[in-house]
């Protein structure tokens, strides 16, 4: 009895892909997805890395040109305002070569004038007109451009006041004075008069070093004409410059 009811039950059979459906993955393919998925994470990876460094690169470009760009924008202030004056001895526009090179470190000074008091004192009065020597100091990330402010027309034309670090990162500054014809790496007004034009270069550094800007100004200078010779005027019109006693009752 007890064997023909266990014959009477179905008996169940396992299909080829039942069996296989339930066995795991195999070495071969945990390989394989392995290297899939390390693949796809050393391009995220990479892509990322790219995109910091672009960005780091642009943050560094634009900070060394931010430097140069506001020293370059603060000496052409101070060119344009130049005080003028038919006396030399009241004006100042001098220019000193640094030496030849790839590094310049050439040096401005100029006269000019300015609402901006210089010790920040409203009781002690500066003038308005005040002396601007701009030079650069440091190496490397240390470099910078200084700007020496002082009330002008004191016994000491080149020194006093107050120096501070306009632009850090500053590396070379290159200054030429211009005589409406030719540019020139030295001038002092005191001798060769008042100048058409100033030249500055300006080159600065990121912080990092991997990055620098270069920045260029020419900066005019507005001319007041001279009066004519004497001698000039009396060859080219002599008849306006003639004595009265001279002709026929000295008509002109």
């Amino acid at each position: 009895m007890m064997p023909e009811a266990l014959s009477a039950q179905p008996r169940r059979t396992i299909r080829r892909g039942e069996r296989r459906s339930r066995r795991g993955f195999t070495l071969v393919e945990l390989i394989v997805g392995g290297v899939v998925v390390s693949i796809i994470g050393a391009g995220i990876i990479m892509s990322v890395t790219n995109m910091v460094k672009a960005k780091n690169k642009s943050v560094a470009r634009h900070q060394a040109f931010s430097r140069a760009d506001a020293a370059g924008a603060r000496i052409a202030t101070d060119v344009a305002t130049a005080v003028r004056s038919g006396d030399l001895s009241q004006c100042k526009v001098q220019v000193t070569d640094g030496g030849a090179g790839p590094v310049q470190r050439d040096g401005l000074l100029v006269l000019h004038r300015s609402n901006r008091l210089v010790r920040g004192r409203d009781d002690i009065p500066e003038g308005g007109e005040y002396e601007a020597q701009y030079r650069v100091d440091g190496q490397g990330s240390t470099a910078g451009l200084w700007r020496r402010a002082d009330p002008a027309f004191d016994r000491a034309l080149d020194a006093g006041g107050v120096a501070m670090l306009l632009a850090p990162g500053v590396v070379s500054f290159s200054v030429q004075a211009s005589d409406g014809v030719s540019w020139f790496d030295t001038w002092d007004s005191d001798s060769e008069g008042f100048p058409h034009a100033v030249r500055v270069e300006i080159r600065a550094v990121s912080d990092d070093l991997s990055a620098e800007a270069v920045v260029r100004r020419v900066i005019a200078l507005d001319r007041v004409p001279t009066p004519p010779d004497a001698s000039v005027s009396s060859s080219a019109s002599p008849s306006t410059t003639a004595p009265a006693d001279q002709g026929n009752g000295g008509s002109r």
